[in-house]
């Protein structure tokens, strides 16, 4: 974990969004920090994305004077629905996967559903995804997905801002169709090749067709499903039983029950996907690659020559 989190501070490199992600402090102290914020409402806060605003989200300051997008929840069912969504986030900070803070905030005695905004940012779709180094992100990010059984992943779900160095960053957003709940196998891997079965047939695991997944060798996931496998479940539960307290009668055993589907989940993920992959030979490949290149040049001579 501590590898893959100080790979991750090194390839966001500013020392700003380092701390606006809060990406060098400890699980425990996260969880400290965001729970400590307090928030006032904004009504004309210009950081607040126009897509947001449209479907109904409302601009919102922390006490650090940083902007966040919130929504009114309505009802129990929702507000613990959204805190459980909170989890999400965390599952994704200790697999090193750069996440827009969420959580369940109060304002004016009120609950809200809450995403801290990403500057200076524009929508995945805006570039030619299917290249690095964002295909690689969207291939490893699949693991995440299908461990939180977040079945709408596309374009609106992934926002790209630029470092100091113009280097890409792509920070995963909107957590609002996982399901750490559910104790069903909503996705599950096909048997014939590398591929999903999902429950919602309507929805996006990824935004990558099953094909980019072809011959994609294991150390592109070897990493992530490490974390995710490193992942303490004991003290993950003991956090999420303190953030489900007053969100449900007994928030311990609700926790117990989230760990378990996160401990079966991960164990068949990282199952299935290292059977479907392995360490290819590059050299090979590349080689084999050569050889379809150098037969189309060859092609290509022998039709300018016919002509």
């Amino acid at each position: 974990m501590v590898n893959e989190q100080s790979s991750l501070i090194s390839i966001v490199h500013d020392q700003d969004l380092i701390d606006y992600f809060y990406l060098q402090k400890p699980l425990d102290e996260l969880v400290d920090i965001i729970e400590g914020l307090t928030f006032s409402k904004c009504g004309n806060c210009h950081d607040i994305p126009f897509n947001a605003s449209v479907k109904g989200y409302l601009g919102a300051v922390d006490n650090n004077d940083q902007a966040w997008i919130v929504k009114p929840i309505i009802g129990e069912k929702d507000t613990l629905y959204h805190r459980i969504t909170q989890l999400v986030y965390l599952l994704d900070f200790q697999m090193a996967t750069l996440s827009t803070p969420t959580m369940v905030l109060t304002i004016d005695g009120k609950k809200y559903r809450g995403a801290k905004v990403v500057p200076n940012c524009i929508q995945i779709s805006s570039y030619d995804y299917l290249k690095q180094p964002f295909l690689n992100i969207l291939t490893k990010d699949l693991i995440n997905r299908w461990l939180q059984f977040d079945e709408d992943r596309n374009p609106n779900n992934y926002m790209v801002l630029r470092n100091s160095k113009d280097y890409p960053l792509v920070v995963a957003i909107d957590f609002d169709k996982s399901d750490l709940e559910s104790e069903e196998n909503k996705i599950v891997g096909t048997d014939d090749k590398f591929g999903w079965i999902r429950h919602e047939k309507n929805r996006y695991l990824t935004m990558l067709k099953t094909e980019n997944f072809d011959r994609v060798p294991l150390s592109v996931f070897e990493k992530r499903l490490e974390l995710m496998m490193a992942i303490d479940l004991t003290k993950f539960g003991s956090i999420a039983t303190r953030l489900l307290e007053g969100y449900c009668p007994d928030p311990k055993a609700k926790a117990q029950q989230i760990m378990a589907n996160i401990k079966k989940r991960r164990e068949y993920i990282n199952s299935y996907f290292r059977k479907w992959f392995n360490d290819q030979d590059q050299g090979a490949i590349k080689k084999e690659e050569d050889a379809y290149s150098e037969m189309g040049a060859t092609f290509m001579k022998m039709y300018r020559n016919s002509k």
